[in-house]
């Protein structure tokens, strides 16, 4: 079975390269595709250099701006589809694998056909005995993650666990999963939401996944949400998600779970925000957002968490 590993890079060489070296020690066939997100430092100059003195086999794919994850991630799904790879695993550049994670992966879907989409578990990298997910559970319109903040050896023994969540961080699948257009993720939203979309159409279309519990890697969280706004980035994710679920899971439902989460809602914005009447304002403010958009895109992104004038002369 040959993989396409796709590690996604927006002026994170540093990052990258760590992940590339853990990836040098791996086990397994696979190749790895480099995307470059339109870096504006000196990324692609430093990703090209270590192409050329790596024993890994490197493509590098350099896109002309910045076409977000799964913008990004689709590209590169796309250029290595040229080489009819067997499986696709999308990584993040900011994680550390272990030597046997691919291998357990593979060994997994080879042996277990019923399964098309894998993950695995997701360690701390800072703390690597605490887990960050194990995959998870979509229900009613909200996920939970498995095994979040426990130490690893709470799961001991365990072979893999069924799910029907799986972050971006990591995800692996077979070519059969992929879009009729070859892409993996929707492209509606910028920066976030791609994940829990993606797992709810594979859910509906009765896809079925798994986290393979002996297949480790290490994940440095939030690496790239630090450089943004808190209180756009907030604001962002709830907008995604408002958008992604009128989008996939019609008006009744909408109206349900937009009940069942207001408060989680407006106890979110108020932190994000200062105050009731500030999170109240943004509430009806994501209402109008999401009954108008059917996409979140960069502009939106940027003028959340990178400008900050988003709401500028916009309240009430």
């Amino acid at each position: 079975m040959k993989t396409a590993v796709i590690l996604l890079n927006w002026n994170g060489a540093d990052d990258t390269v760590m992940c590339l070296d853990s990836l040098a020690k791996a086990r397994g066939d696979f190749f790895t595709v480099i995307v470059d997100n339109g870096s504006a430092d000196d990324s692609v100059s430093r990703l090209r250099q270590y192409k050329e003195t790596s024993s890994l086999d490197i493509r590098l794919l350099e896109l002309d701006r910045n076409y977000g994850f799964a913008g990004g991630n689709n590209r590169g799904v796309r250029f290595a589809s040229a080489d009819n790879p067997d499986a696709y695993l999308l990584l993040n550049n900011d994680t550390e694998v272990t030597p046997d994670f691919l291998e357990r992966l593979e060994g997994f879907v080879s042996t277990h056909k019923e399964y098309s989409i894998l993950t695995p578990r997701i360690n701390y990298y800072y703390d690597k005995n605490i887990i960050w997910n194990c995959g998870g559970k979509l229900r009613f319109g909200f996920r939970r993650y498995k095994y979040a903040g426990c130490r690893e050896d709470k799961v001991k023994g365990k072979d893999f666990l069924p799910i029907s969540f799986v972050t971006g961080c990591a995800l692996f699948c077979l070519p059969s999963v992929l879009e009729p257009d070859g892409s993996l993720l929707t492209e509606r939203f910028f920066f976030g939401e791609e994940d829990f979309d993606f797992s709810m159409r594979m859910g509906k279309r009765g896809l079925k996944m798994a986290c393979v519990m002996d297949s480790v890697i290490y994940h440095k969280v939030g690496s790239a949400g630090n450089m943004m706004q808190k209180s756009g980035k907030v604001y962002l994710h709830l907008l995604n998600r408002y958008v992604d679920i009128r989008l996939n899971r019609g008006p009744l439902f909408g109206f349900f779970w937009r009940a069942v989460s207001f408060p989680f809602t407006m106890r979110s914005l108020k932190k994000a925000f200062g105050s009731t009447g500030q999170a109240w304002t943004k509430y009806r403010r994501l209402l109008s957002d999401m009954r108008s958009k059917d996409s979140v895109d960069r502009s939106v992104f940027e003028s959340l968490v990178i400008k900050g004038d988003y709401f500028n002369g916009q309240e009430g």
